[in-house]
């Protein structure tokens, strides 16, 4: 068994244990269902000679699901929408994406 096969079985595991039901809506408004992981890994920000701590929300799901997400597409988690703001990046294997993502206050 190749090693990519190994890791993706593995992120298939992860997000069975860990991923969340959610809609994808590209742009064109095609919806399916995927599966994400929501992260909000830690920042600091430095503002003169201060430091103020905050949350970058991101999105993880897999490239299997989702073939290339882009900037402005949406993810519908348990009645929220978040829409993806930056250009989403792939992991080290190519098998997950990672998107900046903000809770759209309009849906």
């Amino acid at each position: 068994m190749s090693s990519l096969v190994r890791f993706s079985r593995a992120i298939d595991s992860q997000f069975r244990h860990l991923g969340q039901e959610a809609t994808y809506v590209d742009g064109a408004s095609r919806s399916h269902p995927i599966q994400v992981i929501p992260r909000r890994p830690d920042q600091l920000f430095e503002l003169g000679e201060g430091r103020i701590h905050g949350e970058r929300p991101q999105l993880e799901f897999r490239v299997s699901e989702v073939a290339s997400p882009t900037r402005g597409d949406e993810i519908h988690i348990n009645g929220r929408v978040y829409q993806i703001e930056g250009e989403p990046q792939l992991d080290l294997h190519h098998l997950v994406w990672i998107a900046p993502a903000l809770p759209n206050p309009d849906p």
